[in-house]
């Protein structure tokens, strides 16, 4: 098991990062320190924070003009505000829940800011998610880094994962004159926190089996 980020286990109660919600002893919470550079990056929210908004996931950590990116189809964003009152919240409560990836942009000139990302580590065993012929930005669904081999689709060749750090890396599933199918990068890496794109002609099913 590569690099769980789980920062503790609540037996009984948990109400420093946990509501006041009864907590049993199947929660397990956890938490990744995420490192929010200038530019844009493509993240993913991999605990339930209970408020998978950018307010319940960002709150007021990132600057001011920042913005969230979500995709479906067509672009929506939101972005971090303050009015001619004083009061300072994002713009539109988009759902950065399970398995969505989403672009952060911070203003021009802006260094690094950190944000912890806190919250239940989901424990179901399986995550299913539909798989449409186009372009999706995705995060894996469970708090672990994974390879592009690990991640768990059952890809058609030609399928693409793009992975964006400051510029793309690809890696395609294709088939050689011999008739193995394979990943042409199947180590590249999509770390804890981190979404992507996955391109495919094909509708199909991504079921993530839980990896720990």
């Amino acid at each position: 098991m590569k690099k769980l980020i789980i920062a503790a286990m609540a037996l009984t109660c948990a109400t420093a990062i946990v509501s006041a919600d009864t907590v049993t002893s199947e929660n397990i919470v956890g938490y990744n320190k995420a490192a929010v550079k200038g530019g844009v990056q493509i993240l993913g929210t991999q605990f339930d924070t209970g408020d998978n908004s950018p307010t319940g996931v960002f709150g007021s950590s990132l600057p001011f003009g920042s913005k969230i990116w979500v995709y479906d189809g067509a672009y929506a964003f939101s972005v971090f505000e303050e009015d001619f009152l004083g009061n300072k919240a994002w713009s539109k409560p988009l759902d950065l829940g399970q398995s969505i990836g989403y672009w952060v942009e911070l203003p021009a000139g802006e260094g690094t800011y950190t944000n912890i990302i806190s919250g239940d580590v989901y424990l179901a065993d399986a995550v299913t998610n539909a798989i449409t012929d186009g372009v999706q930005l995705l995060s894996y669904p469970y708090p672990v880094e994974r390879t592009v081999s690990q991640l768990g689709f059952t890809p058609s060749v030609g399928d693409k994962v793009w992975v964006y750090k400051g510029g793309y890396e690809f890696a395609v599933f294709e088939e050689d004159f011999l008739g193995v199918k394979a990943w042409s990068k199947p180590n590249l890496l999509i770390g804890v926190g981190e979404g992507f794109w996955y391109e495919t002609t094909v509708n199909t099913n991504w079921i993530v089996t839980r990896p720990f």
